[in-house]
Order: C-alpha cells, then structure tokens, then sequence
C-alpha cells in the first residue's frame, strides 16, 4: 500500500451500517436519524444503495455518542468539525471525570498527601524528596501503583479543572520523569540477559509518563528493555525489534486520534515481526484497538497490573 492511500484510507467508505453500529454502540435507526435530520455524516452508497461510511464517520459518530453522554444535544453538536468536536469532548470528560484515588493505607497515603503538599506549594525540593523517600521506602510495583499512578492521575485531573497551575504540573512532571528515568537506568544494568521487549508510541503520538512506569514494571519483572520513545514510524520499530531479535513489541497508544491509520500501522507491524514476536498494546487508548488486536492476536493490557502478569506469563515460556 502506497503512502497516498494509506494517508486516504480513513475517508475511504467501505463499512456497512451494521459495521458502524457495532463498532459505536449507536443502533442502525439513531445512525439514519442522525444522517438524515441533521448530516452528522453523509454515507456513500453501493450499486445495491446500501450505505457505506469510512473510519472517519465511525470516529466522528463515536465522538458524538460521548457528546451525548455528557448531556449535549444533537442538534446542537451533528455538524461540528472533528476537531471542534474532539476539544468540547475532551473538556466535558475532563470536567466529569475524576480518575485517581487518593491511597487509603499508611505508609502511602502519607507519601501521597506529601507529594500534594508539594505541588500545592510549589515546594520543589520537598517534592523530588518525596519521590526519592517513596522510592526508599516501597517496592517497585508498589512504588508506581500505590503512589505514583495515583498521583500522576491527581495531577492531571486537578490540572484539568484548574485547581492546580499550568506551571504547578510542569514542575511535578518533569521530577516524576526525572526520578522515573534515573529508576529505569539503575534497573536496566542488572536485565541485560533478560528476553528483549521493545518498546515505543507510534507517529502522533506524545510522550507520556505512564509508559516509563510499563517499561520499568518489565525491568522488574525480568525483561531486557529498549525504549525507542515516543513519535516512532512504524516501519523504524519493525526495523529495530527485527535488529535486536526481541520477543516482545510494545505500542504505547495516548492519542484518541488517527485511529484508521495507527490500526493499518499495528497490523503492518504484525505482519513484519517474527513468528515467535508477542505484540501487546498499552495505554489510555488501547481499548480502541480492540477489533484489530483480536485480528491479528496481539494482546491489550490496560493497566500496569495486568501488564505485568502477562509479561511474568510470557518471560516463563520464554525462559
């Protein structure tokens, strides 16, 4: 497939209404409904004048699901642009959703309100000492599931409801990716016999620290890492996890966007690695990839936890 039509096939009309609706969770009737009343989108017809929509539709029609869910109305939102769509979607979900939990047990919940002390005095000394403290004082899997996820999500979503500054964030980041590099180059020197795992995000997609705390959950667990970054074509992650003969590919997926072309992209992958190449897809977008991870057998992990058990199972039929 040539770089034209690979850039062409989200516009490209090729799923029929049954697809749309499974793929969307929107019933066949409210997908003409919307079409007919108010051209949310505009399908294409067959020979037979059935209709057909491309991935874009899809994404635009599950965009305007969630829209709904968050109490808009259609007729006030079908003809939004994407990407007008997308930021109000965004902006209500954020506003709606609060997704940490401050840690109900001692010794980490202690460290956790210290933390938060820190970025809400912008105390930074006291916060990179909080961090190294946590670190001292708790394992590794306890260390970034107790304390920092949660805190890592505290950020983000007080940061989204404006509770906490632009430059509060900024400065609890770059220590919490501080203190995650210096944890992975101190795991790293001691899995250097371990099975190899690469991992990387995709084009479009942007750094995010949730994937340094996977990759150093697989330090721990045993495994030989290669960290390429974030913004890697997928040709050049092929290329890489062939050089190194890993057994493992890692996709961290963040942006809800582009999903027609990252898809084509995870299946290319795929079909380049080795036989014996495991494939498993990370991050807050994963679960988009479902129908395509099931095509081709590549597995979905949704959180750290899960992430690590199946590295554990498959380190143990590796080794």
């Amino acid at each position: 497939m040539n770089n034209l039509s690979k850039e062409n096939l989200g516009q490209k009309p090729r799923h029929l209404i049954q697809v749309v609706s499974r793929r969307t969770g929107i019933s066949p009737d409210v997908i003409r409904a919307w079409e007919r009343r108010y051209e949310a989108v505009i399908s294409h017809r067959t020979p037979t004048n059935r209709r057909l929509y491309s991935d874009s539709d899809i994404e635009q029609l599950s965009l305007l699901k969630r829209a709904i869910n968050a109490g808009r109305r259609i007729g006030d939102i079908a003809k939004l642009s994407y990407d007008d769509l997308f930021e109000l979607v965004m902006g209500d979900e954020s506003n709606a959703t609060k997704t940490y939990q401050r840690p109900h047990t001692g010794t980490v919940m202690e460290l956790f309100d210290e933390a938060v002390f820190g970025i809400q005095e912008m105390d930074a000394h006291k916060f990179d000492i909080t961090l190294s403290n946590a670190i001292a004082t708790l394992s590794t899997t306890d260390f970034l599931v107790e304390f920092l996820k949660p805190l890592h999500s505290y950020i983000n979503d007080e940061c989204k409801r404006g509770s906490i500054r632009y430059v509060q964030e900024k400065m609890a980041k770059m220590a919490i990716r501080t203190c995650l590099s210096n944890l992975y180059i101190n795991l790293r020197s001691s899995k250097e016999e371990g099975p190899k795992l690469v991992c990387a995000s995709l084009t479009a997609e942007y750094e995010n620290l949730d994937t340094w705390m996977y990759m150093i959950v697989a330090q721990n667990v045993g495994w030989n890492i290669t960290y390429v970054g974030n913004a890697v074509p997928h040709d050049e992650l092929s290329h890489i996890a062939r050089k190194i003969k890993a057994d493992t590919v890692v996709v961290a997926l963040n942006n809800p966007r582009d999903i027609a072309r990252k898809s084509y992209e995870i299946k290319t992958i795929k079909e380049n690695a080795d036989k014996r190449e495991n494939l498993i897809l990370i991050g807050s977008q994963a679960s988009e990839y479902r129908q395509i991870a099931d095509s081709i057998q590549a597995i979905i992990s949704l959180d750290i936890t899960s992430f690590r058990l199946t590295l554990e199972r498959l380190y143990s039929l590796i080794r």
